[in-house]
């Protein structure tokens, strides 16, 4: 009898227990706020690079990567933290030389973009910084938004890759120069 009584005293408690550890007032778990996903796979962003270019007719290019690991400048060459790197890269067209404006830079796939488009975009998916090898998949169409541009980027973006991924990212944080 004393063992039916413990048995029972013991599944109550964890009763209790279990049922009190799941309140519905619990804080949610905090989401990471720079992220990539591909499909069904996530990678956190970690830094972010860019590059000018001066095209003709009063355009200027801009080359956005966005990483998975953190990256440094060294002798002049992005130096990735990690041999294996994920991440993705933007070429957007603006008439601003010295920075991209704030707003919509649509990629529809034209082959001859104009002001404030986005002309290429690309996710880098294990790239062996050693040998060069891994993959670059081309996003077919998709729309870049640029929320702020002060002392810090905010990026957010929505498409599709040519696998049918669907492809978003959302990247707050410093962009370095990298020098042509």
């Amino acid at each position: 009898m004393k063992l039916i009584s413990k048995l029972c005293l013991t599944a109550l408690i964890l009763t209790f227990s279990f049922s009190c550890s799941s309140d519905d007032d619990a804080t949610p778990p905090i989401e990471n706020e720079n992220f990539l996903k591909v499909g069904n796979q996530e990678f956190e962003l970690k830094s972010g690079l860019y590059q000018t270019d001066t095209l003709e007719d009063g355009l200027y290019a801009f080359g956005i990567i966005l990483y998975d690991t953190n990256v440094s400048i060294i002798d002049g060459e992005p130096t990735p933290e990690d041999n294996i790197v994920n991440g993705i890269s933007f070429e957007i067209y603006t008439d601003n030389s010295t920075k991209p404006d704030l707003g919509e830079y649509i990629f529809t796939g034209a082959s001859n973009p104009g002001v404030n488009t986005l002309a290429a975009a690309s996710i880098l998916s294990n790239i062996n910084i050693e040998n060069q090898t891994g993959q670059i998949v081309e996003i077919e169409v998709g729309i870049l938004e640029i929320v702020e541009n002060a002392n810090e980027y905010v990026l957010n973006f929505t498409g599709i890759d040519e696998e049918d991924n669907e492809i978003s990212i959302n990247f707050r944080g410093p962009l370095t120069l990298v020098e042509n």
